[in-house]
């Protein structure tokens, strides 16, 4: 096996005093380097480190950070318009949430990759509403690409999935939505709430269906009233509310679960 060097030019304890155009520094390592309400267009920073440097208020216009490396930085309240983040990571670095709606790569499986990465990077820097929102749109393009990977008819998915990776995406997916439609995949309260309103109402027609002496006009409140473990008159059958303190059961622990993960975000 043979092996080169593969050392990136060190640029250190500099500061950026005028607007930047058309630079080139792919591959190069960022070492306390300075910018105050600079412009950056058309540059690369392609696969380059970027440590310990402070870019506030900084405009970058068509730059490129394919592969970047991103560490112990200060970028905020800079500003981005048609940048590559492609394979990008972010560690310790302060940036505003606002990234996550306007920097995200089209492709859904790189999208996914880098709101994970800015999640931890949220969470270090101790943003959490930046982490849940972070969380919430990885969870959404995890299942995006599990669509596009069962169902798309673009030529990239169905060359790349196809036979058994496909079925398995399938299954991956019908899963996914499955816990998305119950609790949102452990990201939606309310999800929680309407899957305990929707398991009543079937709960209700099914009763009133095999039980004709339960009024239909009644019947959706007793249901609803021994939901939350309340004697009701008439009772209802022993099945019923065995089935229903289950169902609570289970909602109440994903209920739980979801607040437990936000804390533990904390």
């Amino acid at each position: 096996m043979e092996l080169v060097d593969h050392t990136k030019p060190l640029i250190e304890d500099k500061e950026f005093v005028a607007d930047v155009i058309e630079e080139d520094f792919s591959q190069k390592s960022f070492n306390r380097v300075f910018a105050l309400k600079k412009v950056f267009t058309d540059v690369s920073f392609k696969q380059s480190e970027i440590s310990n440097c402070y870019f506030r208020n900084c405009r970058f216009i068509r730059c490129d950070f394919t592969g970047a490396n991103i560490a112990r930085s200060n970028f905020r309240g800079a500003q981005y318009e048609e940048c590559k983040f492609h394979y990008s990571t972010w560690e310790h670095t302060i940036l505003d949430e606002e990234f996550l709606d306007n920097c995200l790569p089209s492709e859904d499986s790189l999208a996914r990759d880098l709101a994970r990465s800015l999640r931890t990077n949220f969470s270090q820097i101790g943003n959490y509403q930046a982490v849940n929102k972070a969380a919430s749109i990885e969870v959404a393009m995890t299942g995006l690409h599990f669509f596009n990977a069962a169902f798309s008819k673009q030529s990239y998915y169905r060359s790349k999935y196809k036979g058994w990776r496909r079925i398995l995406h399938v299954l991956r997916y019908t899963k996914w939505k499955a816990l998305d439609l119950l609790w949102g995949n452990g990201e939606s309260l309310l999800r929680i709430i309407a899957s305990g309103i929707f398991a009543v109402l079937v709960c209700s027609l099914v009763l009133a269906w095999r039980e004709p002496i339960f009024p239909w006009s009644d019947v959706f409140g007793l249901v609803a009233t021994a939901f939350w473990g309340v004697e009701t008159t008439p009772p209802l059958p022993g099945h019923f509310l065995a089935m229903l303190t289950a169902i609570r059961f289970v909602l109440f622990g994903l209920f739980m679960a979801i607040l437990v993960k936000r804390l533990s975000r904390r």
